[in-house]
């Protein structure tokens, strides 16, 4: 079963995103969507023997070291809302919802 996005589910996730979409965005995105989830139903359906989910774990506990090293980049040269040490945007979620 293949869940579909509708163009009106679009509208709604662009307006709490305070995104503006022309029909024809909203049109492409909800196929996105639903593309991009029946990608995730095909993941179910790939199994994993025991032994393979045991070397999978067994390669992942052979991991690098973690190394503090100073960094090139400054905050700044991200954004210009620097305020002291912390960065300021524009509010994004509107609470009267």
């Amino acid at each position: 079963m293949t869940t579909r996005f509708t163009p009106e589910e679009v509208s709604k996730i662009a307006r709490l995103s305070s995104l503006e979409l022309t029909e024809k965005e909203t049109e492409v995105f909800a196929q996105q969507f639903t593309t991009i989830l029946e990608y995730f139903e095909l993941l179910k359906e790939v199994e994993i023997s025991e032994e393979q989910s045991e070397s999978d774990e067994n390669h992942l506990s052979h991991s690098r070291e973690d190394k503090i090293e100073k960094s090139t980049v400054s905050p700044e040269q991200f954004s210009p809302y620097l305020e002291n040490g912390f960065f300021k945007v524009p509010k994004v979620i509107d609470q009267d919802h």
